[in-house]
């Protein structure tokens, strides 16, 4: 059985200073999980996250800032709207809503991200390969 594929997609301020800080102290982060960096999660389009799942991630966690901690003012408070409408979206597709997740973090919580993406991983594991792949993808897994 192939690994889950994870995806990050993470704020280049505050969440990717505590990823980087991770890496530097050697905190395990799971072999199957990628990043993508981008200015703010507020600025991302949606259907990045949906294009994320239609090629192939079977969980999508998303590293923002703390509210009070972003550099472009209203950035995570859209991004969680975004997420809100999102979660309604994929579970009509059948990807199911546990499958997209959001934490936010300040630049000095690297155990706290590493822990995050660790235990979002070990969810996805749980939950096995995402339902909306093509049958075939989901029966090599």
């Amino acid at each position: 059985m192939e690994p889950v594929k994870i995806l990050g997609i993470c704020c280049n301020w505050s969440p990717y200073a505590s990823f980087n800080a991770a890496e530097r102290a050697g905190l395990e982060m799971p072999a199957n999980f990628r990043l993508i960096r981008v200015m703010c999660i507020g600025r991302i389009n949606q259907a990045l996250i949906l294009r994320a799942f239609e090629f192939g991630a079977d969980g999508v966690i998303l590293l923002e800032c703390k509210d009070e901690d972003c550099r472009y003012g209203p950035g995570p408070e859209i991004g969680h709207s975004n997420v809100h409408r999102l979660r309604r979206l994929i579970d009509l597709l059948g990807i199911g809503q546990r499958r997209l997740v959001e934490h936010s973090f300040f630049a000095h919580e690297k155990e706290k991200l590493a822990e995050a993406v660790r235990d979002f991983t070990l969810r996805i594991e749980t939950l096995g390969p995402n339902p909306a792949k093509p049958r075939q993808e989901r029966e090599a897994s």
